[in-house]
Order: C-alpha cells, then structure tokens, then sequence
C-alpha cells in the first residue's frame, strides 16, 4: 500500500479504494465463509465489510495494515450476522 494510493481513496476516488482492497476480497470472502457456512453470506458480509470500510476509510490511521483492518471489519460483520441469525424466528417450512 502507499500513501498517495490511500490518499486518493480518502478523497473519494473509488478507483483508487478498489485497488487498496480487491487484493483481499477473495480471501475475506474465504474467511466470512468460514465463519458463516454459506456462501451468499460470506458474500453479503464481504460486501457490508468493503462499504463500512469506504466509509470508515477517513479514520483508518494506518496503526495496522489494510488487510487487518479488513478482517477485523469482517469478523465483527460475520459474529453479528451469526447472532442476528439467532434472533430471527426460523422461517416457516
């Protein structure tokens, strides 16, 4: 990662956050499938990670890597989902 790269995505260019994060889309992918078991899941929460992470991007301070930050983003979206998940009343057969 440089820091006229991470520059740019702060300042809204979307190419450029695209390019900080398609390295690590698969493998989050593979991650939240890990935790979720469902495919379309790990999809959906890969997708909420990468939006809360556009959004957040201003307060990433760099203390870490992107890709940690990624992940951190994307386990507390898995666990959530998880625990949503138990809310919900099962769906009717």
């Amino acid at each position: 990662m440089t820091a006229p790269l991470l520059d740019r995505a702060r300042a809204g260019d979307h190419d450029a956050f695209a390019e900080l994060v398609d390295p690590y889309r698969r493998e989050l992918q593979l991650h939240c499938y890990r935790l979720l078991g469902r495919v379309a899941d790990a999809e959906d929460v890969v997708q909420e990670t990468l939006l809360a992470a556009w959004r957040g991007l201003t307060e990433f301070e760099g203390r870490a890597s992107v890709r940690s930050w990624l992940y951190r983003i994307a386990t507390h979206r898995s666990l959530n989902a998880i625990r949503d998940a138990g809310r919900r009343p099962p769906p009717a057969p």
